[in-house]
């Protein structure tokens, strides 16, 4: 019994290697890329069309990546190839000059960038279910990642500089793009069960499915503002840029603390009013940083509430998606999600964000985030199914 145990630790430490390196990139590149591209002459409506762009292609890239890893059922070989390509086009960000050649590069590098984790994510999900492994435990490895390079570039970035900022990014990149040689091809997908959609129109017809598109889409589009301006938000406000990085790392821990309970808590709650609650709290929680930004105790607890507001929610529509999108539709589905709620829903929330902070106030993009919230409370409350553990 000692073999089979060890190993699945050793594939789930492998699938969380991904995990650590993939969202230490994320770490080093989501708080830190507004101050960078703010050195590069970007304004802010500028950064706004460049991350709507990036979102953009989050729409229809992983579309046509799960439709292809579907089809082909090699996903692991995708991602390999995929995590080489987009950090070879990274690493030119340095040597292009002007606004539009790094948009430009931005929006290219996307192309592979948005292919990897949704086919991860299905990856990781079929190897953690054919060997009764905890899939939260696996990804909050991802979460420790993104908090070593936050914590760490933080003051780095204060000593160095912030134009040093893609060769540090690409570090992490790198490791990423080794780690997925670790990671073998997961198990055949289970077939559907009796009843289950047999097509991809089958599944999005359901009223379920769109109900989980559209309070997905509300609660990305939503934190677009946080994703992208918030290290800017604080910088307004004479917060060091250290402080900036200690506040998305406490984000992140709390986000860790989810992911340990978050399956027992979705079996215990049930997934829908998790979710309910994750939308009500990110409505709280735009509202109360527009509003109360200086207060610093409250900001505090702000940021905890990112276990709820994010870690509960992600734990919860991985749940769905794997339910409303079963077998062979899972790269599909996973696509899906992401172009629904990174994709569009980061888009529009960027681009609005960016105009909004120019035209307004920071202060406005932030209430306005907290309406979008509340509207997918709404429809969380109203329309979404239950979902079975």
């Amino acid at each position: 019994m000692t073999q089979p145990r060890a190993g699945v630790d050793r594939l789930a430490w492998r699938l969380s290697s991904f995990y650590f390196f993939y969202y230490a990139t994320v770490g080093a590149f989501m708080p830190y890329w507004s101050p960078y591209l703010a050195a590069r002459g970007f304004s802010a409506a500028q950064m706004g069309i460049a991350y709507a762009l990036m979102g953009g292609m989050r729409t229809f890239v992983p579309l046509a990546w799960g439709w292809y890893a579907d089809h082909r059922g090699k996903r692991v070989g995708l991602i390999r190839a995929a995590s080489l390509a987009a950090l070879l086009s990274f690493l030119t960000i340095p040597f292009v000059p002007g606004v539009f050649w790094v948009g430009a590069v931005m929006v290219a590098y996307t192309l592979f960038w948005h292919a990897l984790l949704p086919q991860f994510e299905v990856v990781a999900l079929s190897h953690t279910a054919a060997r009764g492994g905890d899939y939260a435990r696996v990804r909050l490895w991802g979460s420790v990642g993104f908090i070593v390079t936050v914590l760490g570039l933080g003051l780095l970035l204060d000593r160095v500089g912030m134009l040093w900022l893609p060769w540090l990014v690409g570090l992490f990149w790198l490791g990423m793009a080794l780690s997925s040689w670790l990671v073998p091809e997961p198990p055949p997908l289970r077939a559907a069960a009796a009843g289950a959609p047999a097509s991809l129109l089958a599944a999005l017809r359901q009223p379920g499915v769109l109900a989980l598109l559209v309070v997905c889409f509300c609660s990305q589009l939503s934190f677009a503002p946080y994703y992208n301006f918030f290290t800017l938000f604080l910088d307004r406000h004479g917060y060091a840029r250290s402080v900036a990085g200690l506040l998305w790392s406490l984000a992140v821990i709390a986000e860790i603390v989810m992911f340990v309970y978050a399956g027992r808590l979705i079996a215990r709650v049930g997934a829908r009013r998790l979710m309910v609650l994750a939308l009500a709290a990110t409505a709280l929680r735009w509202s109360l940083t527009a509003l109360c930004v200086d207060a610093w105790p409250l900001l505090i607890a702000l940021q905890i509430s990112h276990a709820l507001s994010f870690a509960s929610y992600h734990a919860v529509a991985m749940h769905y998606v794997q339910r409303l999108f079963p077998g062979a539709l899972q790269g599909r589905g996973q696509a899906i999600y992401n172009a629904a709620a990174y994709g569009i829903g980061g888009s529009v929330g960027s681009l609005s964000a960016g105009y909004l902070w120019q035209a307004q106030s920071p202060e406005t993009v932030y209430l306005a985030a907290g309406l979008v919230a509340a509207i997918g409370w709404w429809v969380a409350y109203r329309r979404l199914p239950a979902a079975d553990a």
